[in-house]
């Protein structure tokens, strides 16, 4: 499974200052393993994603609002979740294919956003293996470029592992 991390500019309550900055000790290195893009509005980066196939879900805890358990996730889908303050933006819950929630129990009525981005992921995948045997879309060659890519876009060495990985192909061909 890809995750393509699309940050939205667009905040309302934050008066057109930007607000996005990588914080690598929340992470933990992680952003290195993501492609970010970054867009100035909901409605453009909501039509790019669009336009590549995927549908949106926003998480929401609406009238309208399906439970993760009873989604078939074997379709590409973009998981958009706001944190525990905020949400989701209006627009963006309007230019949403569906809206999704988190079942849960007792007193709590959200969970932390790092939280319900991992409780999502995380069932999204188990549901695409169930339902398809496995969890990604990506072609077995689409999966090679992507690791060449990010080998060579993170690793102090890259030259030594191209030349590594070519030197051990060339000895499984022959």
């Amino acid at each position: 499974m890809l995750i393509c991390v699309s940050v939205c500019l667009d905040s309302p309550q934050n008066h057109g200052r930007p607000w996005y900055k990588d914080n690598r000790h929340v992470s933990m290195g992680a952003e290195k393993w993501l492609d970010i893009e970054l867009w100035d509005s909901t409605k453009e980066c909501f039509k790019m994603l669009k336009s590549r196939g995927y549908r949106i879900a926003t998480t929401h805890v609406g009238m309208d609002a399906v439970s993760i358990l009873d989604l078939d996730w074997s379709s590409p889908t973009t998981i958009v979740v706001g944190n525990e303050n905020r949400g989701i933006s209006d627009e963006a819950l309007e230019l949403s294919d569906l809206h999704c929630s988190i079942p849960m129990a007792g007193m709590v009525e959200s969970f932390n956003v790092s939280v319900a981005a991992g409780i999502l992921m995380h069932h999204a995948v188990c549901d695409r293996i169930s339902r398809m045997g496995y969890h990604g879309d990506m072609t077995v060659e689409e999966c090679q470029i992507l690791l060449a890519e990010f080998l060579l876009r993170h690793s102090k060495s890259s030259i030594s592992i191209v030349e590594d990985y070519a030197m051990r192909k060339a000895v499984t061909l022959t």
